[in-house]
């Protein structure tokens, strides 16, 4: 299960890298393409079609974040209960061996 997880959310970050991408090409921040006029600044209809996209595409990318982080603290709590299932393994294990032999 804590393999699943991990998986989940190397898969969930991939995926955030390719939104964070995407959003700095609209934005214009990204370095390989900010040499390129994607939009036309001057048409307002072409403006307020960007900033809407922009705006899902932000909010797409708060909820993915959300994710990652739900995610990341269900990971790190199924490695603590496997490790507590480990540890009391171990400690019957050795109640187990000192009755057995006493």
């Amino acid at each position: 299960m804590s393999w699943s997880l991990m998986e989940a959310l190397t898969a969930e970050n991939d995926y955030n890298q390719h939104i964070r991408r995407f959003l700095n090409i609209l934005l214009g921040d990204d370095p390989d393409t900010a040499h390129l006029e994607l939009i036309d600044n001057y048409n307002a209809q072409e403006a307020a079609l960007r900033d809407q996209l922009l705006q899902l595409v932000q909010e797409s990318l708060s909820r993915s974040d959300e994710f990652l982080y739900r995610i990341s603290e269900s990971r790190d709590r199924v490695a603590f209960a496997v490790e507590q299932k480990s540890q009391l393994k171990h400690q019957l294990e050795k109640i187990a061996n000192s009755t057995a032999h006493p």
